[in-house]
């Protein structure tokens, strides 16, 4: 039987691997500017938003997969939240160089990839299961 505490980790392990790809693409087509690089009036998407959805994509697909054990996913979550702060500082600096077409990612991806690094953080399996 697995501890309370891991199973709210093993639940945030499925909703993010199951909703992390479907909201991405959702944000994408609700508010591009917000949610995908290079998007100007009259121009496609930068080709790198769908290396990053790729990246996403396979994180969420281990999340998922690993949810039945999540004692033994501190990587995981280790790698979603430096990789969450380390992508959300590239983009500010990134906003800042190009602020004329990108500074809508400050109230948009970037505070989020900030949220998803400390709610990973709070139900880190590794913290919940010493509580």
């Amino acid at each position: 039987m697995m501890k309370r505490n891991l199973q709210t980790s093993a639940l945030l392990m499925r909703i993010f691997g199951w909703g992390l790809v479907p909201s991405l693409f959702a944000f994408m087509f609700i508010y591009p500017h917000g949610f995908a690089w290079g998007i100007e009036q009259g121009t496609e998407w930068h080709p790198y938003v769908w290396m990053m959805v790729a990246l996403y994509a396979a994180w969420a697909y281990l999340m998922a997969r690993e949810a039945k054990n999540p004692a033994g996913a501190g990587l995981l979550f280790d790698w979603g939240i430096v990789s969450s702060i380390f992508h959300g500082l590239v983009m500010i600096v990134q906003t800042f160089m190009m602020w004329e077409h990108e500074m809508p990612h400050l109230w948009a991806d970037i505070p989020l990839l900030f949220v998803i690094a400390l709610v990973l953080w709070w139900y880190h399996p590794n913290r919940v299961a010493v509580e």
